[in-house]
């Protein structure tokens, strides 16, 4: 009966403690990002902790104004404080001119779709901005999370 007794005070214990993941101290983070001077939607902005600091990457992507806020867990929750190294990235992927739209339950449709896929092809794909902007190491560009203070970048680069 003893060991019956300590078993189930370890198992809640156990329960207890690992109940709720611990919510990590994240800031939100809001910005714009320009390409040639102007908004651009689906950009891709990523914050890499910078050499020597701790933390955690956090990535948004931008709406039709070129805003973003960014997620590290939860969307929207922001990064961690801290020095940061910035990437954006925005390529267009090749065309496969299937249809968008197809009745799941029209067998022929299907089958003209799984026939008309060519999985040994790579899918192309064309960065719109300059490959100097697509890695944080190369891009220059740099953000500083604070707590407390207004966390909002805005970053402007250029295309090809």
């Amino acid at each position: 009966m003893k060991h019956i007794t300590t078993a189930l005070a370890c198992l809640s214990l156990t329960v207890f403690l690992g109940c709720g993941a611990a919510k990590l101290p994240t800031i939100p983070v809001t910005g714009t990002v320009l390409v040639d001077d102007k908004p651009m939607e689906g950009v891709k902005v990523v914050f890499s902790p910078a050499a020597g600091s701790s933390g955690q990457s956090a990535s948004g992507q931008t709406d039709a104004e070129g805003k973003y806020s960014l997620t590290t867990v939860d969307p929207g929750d922001g990064a961690l404080a801290g020095e940061y190294q910035v990437a954006i990235l925005k390529s267009l992927v090749e065309e496969d001119n299937l249809p968008k739209e197809v009745d799941m339950d029209d067998e022929a449709a299907m089958d003209a779709i799984y026939g008309a896929l060519d999985t040994s092809k790579d899918v192309q794909t064309e960065s719109i901005v300059a490959t100097k902007w697509t890695s944080p190491g190369t891009s220059g560009l740099k953000a500083s999370v604070k707590e407390g203070g207004e966390n909002n970048f805005e970053f402007k680069v250029t295309s090809k």
